[in-house]
């Protein structure tokens, strides 16, 4: 709708055209009428000229698209405005807009048109005011930056899905890099969009383009494979099939002898683009991700409207580029969500290497990635008499008080301080900006509570110390103060 809103600026409508110099007999007429496009075996000129109705201020020749490789427009005889080298023509610039300032009481508009493949004013050309410039203004964007934009972002994409896959396991891994170089693919088909002023020869036109258009059927191969690979672990045989069929169609491309012999392959190849459209909706859908399927349906449109446009030579502009920026968001989303996946599992992976299985406290690997500070109090405990526990009452036993061990210090510790398991039944505990007294307290009431929570009357010795240089030096010292209170306690 943007497009269509564009293409149709209101003003007069240049339709009729007078043939003044007609090169290799391109029309066999005097007369065309606009729109006019013509394949050419070899490289051809044409001189049209149109009557216009005098005004007393300038207005604006609005070419939405010319299908030339140089083109060159006259006021009464004086040039106001051409595109390409007058020298080579051979520029590529069909798919960009051009905006032309027309001189008052210009009564005649005359442009002549170079091809070496095609030639033609491919939509309706139109004298329009200077308010109407504005949708001159939305093309030129939509089919001139934007065309840059979508290169940078597959290229950005592929760096992103070519870095990142190194970090996958292996099956994806090889699945989006399969990713990343259908965008890579993707960016270099889009630069056969892309104007360029002169490819210096017919030849070089013709490599050119080869490099450019084939990229999309070989970027196809790579996708295909990849939403084998990644979305379903293996290729089928109509995706071996599909596969082959771009393949084919690429390599195809590559022998075409002439520019004509090219562009008459690429319309007919026209069909592929059709069953690769349908064909990757059909996976994606089956994919059963519903936000991929859309972005993904986007481009699948914009394909087949694109098909159609070239299978039957209809004067329109292309809307893959559309579609390829589409896919860079679904691709990114769908690595968004992968990405996302395998940190979740690093994350739940390392937590369970710091997590004591039995008790839920820490293992000690928590204090090499634990800052501390002078507020901080180390507490070292160790339960008294636990071996005597384990061998009468038995190991189960023993897991239940080490497990209501810490559970009681924890209800009575604030929610960012620490319980390490250490080893064994010696535990201990970070308490967080407190003082050795007021942790004294805290802990003589947990050694009440835990002593009266089992029928065993099981009991632990402590040593409290701040943290001072460094977590080993202060864990040797609060080690002497708990051994300190254990000795008190035999003697007892």
């Amino acid at each position: 709708m943007l497009v269509i809103y564009a293409l149709n600026a209101r003003g007069v409508q240049l339709l009729s055209w007078q043939v003044l110099s007609d090169e290799n007999g391109v029309f066999r007429a005097q007369n065309v009428t606009a729109p006019f496009y013509r394949l050419l075996r070899k490289p051809s000129t044409v001189v049209l000229t149109t009557a216009v109705e005098k005004t007393s201020k300038p207005l604006y020749l609005y070419l939405p698209q010319v299908s030339a490789s140089f083109w060159a427009v006259y006021s009464n005889d004086h040039l106001i405005g051409s595109a390409g080298f007058r020298f080579d023509r051979t520029a590529h610039f069909w798919y960009k807009p051009f905006l032309l300032e027309v001189p008052a009481n210009t009564e005649r508009i005359t442009i002549e048109l170079s091809g070496v493949y095609e030639l033609g004013l491919d939509i309706v050309p139109r004298l329009i005011e200077e308010k109407e410039t504005f949708r001159f203004s939305v093309l030129s964007f939509v089919f001139g930056d934007f065309l840059s934009i979508t290169i940078g972002l597959c290229i950005t994409l592929f760096l992103v899905l070519y870095l990142v896959s190194h970090n996958m396991p292996q099956n994806k891994r090889r699945s989006n890099r399969l990713f990343a170089i259908s965008t890579l693919l993707a960016a270099i088909w889009t630069l056969d969009l892309m104007p360029f002023s002169t490819m210096y020869s017919a030849s070089a036109m013709l490599l050119l383009r080869k490099f450019f258009v084939s990229s999309a059927y070989f970027g196809f191969v790579c996708l295909f494979t990849a939403v084998g690979l990644g979305f379903f672990e293996k290729l089928t045989r109509v995706d071996l099939v599909m596969v082959f069929l771009n393949l084919s169609a690429a390599i195809i491309l590559w022998i075409a002898p002439s520019n004509y012999a090219f562009k008459l392959t690429t319309s007919r190849f026209a069909m592929i683009l059709i069953l690769n459209a349908l064909y990757l909706a059909y996976k994606v859908f089956r994919s059963y991700s519903k936000i991929l399927f859309g972005f993904s349906l986007f481009f699948v449109l914009t394909v087949l409207f694109d098909a159609f446009i070239l299978l039957f030579n209809l004067n329109f502009k292309l809307l893959s580029s559309f579609g390829v920026v589409s896919l860079f968001f679904g691709f990114s989303y769908n690595l968004v969500l992968e990405y996302r996946e395998m940190t979740v599992l690093a994350t739940v992976s390392h937590m369970r290497s710091l997590v004591d299985p039995l008790t839920g406290a820490y293992n000690r690997g928590i204090l090499v990635e634990t800052a501390f500070n002078e507020k901080d109090c180390f507490v070292y405990l160790d339960l008294n008499s636990f071996k005597q526990i384990n061998d009468t009452y038995g190991h189960e036993v023993g897991d239940k008080i080490l497990i209501l061990l810490v559970n009681t210090i924890r209800a009575k510790i604030k929610q960012n301080d620490i319980v390490v398991r250490m080893g064994g039944d010696e535990f201990l505990v970070i308490v967080r900006d407190c003082d050795p007294v007021s942790v004294k307290k805290l802990f003589d009431e947990a050694l009440a509570e835990f002593q009266n929570s089992h029928e065993l009357k099981p009991t632990f010795s402590y040593g409290i110390k701040r943290f001072e240089g460094s977590y080993q030096q202060t864990l040797r010292a609060v080690d002497t103060e708990m051994y300190r209170m254990k000795a008190e306690f035999k003697r007892s």
